[in-house]
């Protein structure tokens, strides 16, 4: 039985004001992209509309890593005790940098699309089973390391085992709790090459760039000591679903994917 996906739908609920730079759209379509990467995964989908989502991904990141690391280096300057005319001049200053990536921003013509053929829950719980040994693996090895691809690789292969296991209808507390840690990591990572690569940036905030770059790798700190003290509480949750999604397959038959 063929299902037409509900993240296809969704992005064409904000599509209109996707392309007109809104930051909660923007920002739904960066989460709708790495949930239809899971489902392409599973609907086994061709390169052709692989490509499509990711052009979209690549097209929204700018602008949402823009937006986040705005927050956070708001957030932070007023944790610092800045003056509101600095604040004022900040928020200006990131409001035109906005205005300029989206001017640049090249979305596409329309909104990819695609369905979840029939035996799609089946591929599902195969797909999932299969991700853990080396999900806890990349895990594993990314905490033994100080350098930041690994911890970036992993976060990427569990949001889509996450949405993976959403399509399910089940994803572990713990799974979240892990990648809500290194959602944090990211943006620390993001907000520190910014301070440290924009000398425009650089000029603005004055004095107040080295406390916050300070402040960032104390936050990024804090983050991996938080997914280390998660791991183990993790590593039996994603062994525990991989096994139901493995009795899964064998107690629940798909039917056959209809032509």
């Amino acid at each position: 039985m063929t299902k037409r996906s509900p993240t296809a739908d969704r992005l064409e609920e904000v599509w209109p004001r996707l392309r007109a730079g809104d930051p909660g759209a923007v920002h739904a379509a960066r989460k709708l992209t790495r949930r239809a990467q899971a489902e392409l995964r599973v609907a086994g989908a061709g390169g052709k509309v692989r490509r499509a989502w990711r052009d979209l991904r690549r097209a929204a990141a700018p602008l949402r890593d823009h937006d986040v690391a705005g927050g956070h280096l708001h957030a932070a300057l007023v944790g610092l005790g800045a003056p509101p005319p600095l604040l004022d001049r900040f928020d200006a200053e990131w409001t035109a940098r906005r205005a300029g990536l989206l001017a640049g921003t090249e979305w596409p013509a329309k909104p990819p699309a695609y369905d979840l053929k029939g035996g799609w829950k089946g591929r599902a719980r195969k797909l999932a089973a299969g991700d853990v040994d080396e999900l806890l693996g990349e895990g594993e090895a990314a905490l033994a390391s100080e350098d930041t691809q690994p911890w970036h690789d992993w976060r990427k292969n569990l949001k889509r085992h996450r949405y993976t296991l959403d399509l399910l209808g089940d994803v572990p507390t713990p799974l979240t709790d892990v990648l809500d840690a290194l959602g944090r990591l990211q943006d620390t990572e993001v907000t520190t090459a910014l301070l440290r690569d924009d000398p425009a940036l650089s000029g603005l905030l004055g004095e107040f760039r080295d406390q916050l770059l300070v402040r960032e790798a104390a936050a990024g700190k804090a983050a991996r000591a938080w997914v280390r003290t998660l791991f183990p509480a993790f590593s039996e949750a994603l062994r525990t679903a991989g096994e139901a999604d493995k009795k899964g397959r064998k107690q629940v038959p798909e039917p056959a994917a209809q032509a």
